[in-house]
């Protein structure tokens, strides 16, 4: 509290205590039957009790922080507790039945201990905050470390059994800790868009006065996709374990948890892109001649055609074309077929998809991990555009690349979805109306089927970059533009 609090405090304090003297004179001098001299302090009494009131309170309570809207304590009755509850209003009817003094000081002392069990819980919940650390890199079906940190920031009163818990946001699929779920079946459960709870983190048997406590564990995030935390929640059972009490902290921060690469096929060992590098008419280190030129002070000794130097008489240096590093394009379809979940077997249909479209991710995350590891180029470009990534090499590159698979969804069905198929099917139907208007009247010119898809998908026109097609496309619908041009990976088939 500043001096100007102190000072309004003091005033205020001699304001209420000035006008309780009056007060006190007042009824003295009533009882002397000094009716004027009585009226008259009361009325001094009165004002100088209104001045405090309307003017220095209010400005003293503007400075109160309402510390019980804030500090919001829920309470449940435990197994111990009712048991407890039970056995107090047994004692209560007896001591009522038999006015039994000795009963009344039992059932007296019980009461007292609930009450000064409810004291202690909420002093130990008061003033503690939280800290949770992770790793920067998280993979579904693996375990991460985590460190959770809490802080007592009271100046003289320990607080004893505090259980931490994260809370994400509440949504609609199963809970996270479903311990049933194997590390086979993480590629087959839905992203984190569910309802994710990471329950329990750390139990805190005492953290004492300014001071802090840290424990590590480990958890395993069995579906990929962000963990939104929005509060810790703080509880404890001390000291009996009646009552359990908690409150929520509000905290601000998230888990992005990537999809777990898994080792590669054979066939996907030897693609067509490991036959060999492709040479471009750009100067560099590769082993086709690009041209010749005079030799400069920085070239290399190795670099000089002594043959062409005695022609010229001159120092001559040899130039390469440079060689193309490897480059894989993965082109990520993200629409969802056709069906009608509100029929029992749209709901099955729904789920088998969601099932294949996770080991598509983790079989896109598998080729970026693997391409990545080679030193190849690899470029990721989804139907929502937003989730693209430009092509890039190294570690840093792959972490871009699984940050965008660990939040990729299916498409959101559309009219046009409704209609069938997915974004091959609707490029095929597109070029057929196309086609069939062309015979009546030319329309105004505007990109066909393979057009837009090249718009969509650029790489699909570089002859030199290898591409690998993932999509729930049905077999047959590929058109042959796209077979030619990629590596056509079906949904179903994973």
């Amino acid at each position: 509290m500043d001096r100007r609090a102190w000072r309004d405090f003091l005033v205020t304090l001699a304001l209420l205590g000035t006008s309780f003297v009056i007060a006190l004179l007042s009824s003295a001098a009533a009882e002397q039957h000094q009716g004027q001299v009585a009226w008259l302090a009361a009325a001094v009494s009165l004002l100088l009790a209104l001045i405090g009131a309307l003017y220095i309170i209010p400005r003293l309570a503007r400075k109160v922080q309402l510390e019980f809207l804030r500090f919001a304590v829920r309470t449940s009755i435990t197994a111990e507790g009712v048991f407890f509850i039970v056995f107090l209003v047994v004692v209560g009817f007896a001591a009522w039945n038999t006015a039994n003094n000795l009963l009344y000081l039992i059932l007296s002392a019980m009461l007292a201990f609930v009450i000064a069990a409810n004291f202690m819980a909420r002093m130990t919940l008061a003033d503690i905050s939280v800290q949770l650390r992770f790793p920067d890199h998280v993979f579904a079906g693996e375990p991460a470390s985590l460190s959770v940190t809490i802080l007592n920031h009271k100046k003289l009163i320990p607080s004893y059994s505090l259980i931490i818990e994260a809370l994400t946001e509440d949504r609609n699929s199963p809970l996270e800790d479903d311990e049933e779920a194997t590390d086979n079946d993480a590629a087959s459960l839905p992203p984190s868009a569910g309802s994710l709870q990471l329950g329990k983190l750390a139990h805190f048997v005492l953290v004492p006065a300014r001071s802090s406590a840290r424990k590590r564990l480990e958890h395993t995030f069995r579906r990929r996709g962000r963990y939104p935390i929005t509060a810790f929640r703080i509880s404890t059972k001390f000291p009996a374990g009646l009552l359990k009490k908690w409150r929520n902290v509000d905290a601000t921060g998230d888990i992005l948890v990537y999809p777990k690469p898994r080792p590669l096929d054979d066939f996907y060992h030897a693609l067509p892109m490991l036959s060999g590098q492709v040479s471009s008419l750009i100067r560099g280190s590769g082993d086709e001649l690009f041209g010749i030129r005079r030799y400069h002070p920085s070239d290399h000794m190795h670099h000089i055609d002594w043959k062409a130097t005695a022609k010229s008489m001159k120092m001559m240096v040899r130039e390469h074309t440079r060689e193309d590093e490897r480059r894989l394009t993965i082109v990520f379809d993200t629409s969802r077929p056709s069906i009608d979940s509100s029929l029992p077997h749209g709901r099955e249909a729904t789920r088998i998809f969601e099932q294949r479209f996770e080991r598509a991710v983790v079989m896109a995350a598998s080729l970026a991990n693997h391409f990545i590891l080679e030193r190849a180029d690899v470029e990721l470009i989804v139907s929502a555009e937003n989730r693209n990534v430009e092509s890039g090499t190294g570690l840093d590159h792959l972490y871009r690349l699984l940050r965008s698979l660990a939040e990729l969804e299916p498409d959101r069905v559309e009219q046009e979805t409704r209609s069938g198929g997915g974004l091959f099917s609707r490029l095929r139907r597109r070029r057929k109306v196309e086609g069939n208007s062309e015979s009546k009247t030319p329309p105004a010119p505007k990109p066909g089927g393979l057009s837009r898809l090249i718009d969509k998908v650029p790489s699909l026109a570089d002859e030199r970059r290898f591409k690998v097609l993932i999509t729930p496309a049905a077999k047959g619908t590929i058109p042959a533009n796209v077979w030619r041009s990629a590596h056509v990976v079906f949904m179903e088939d994973l």
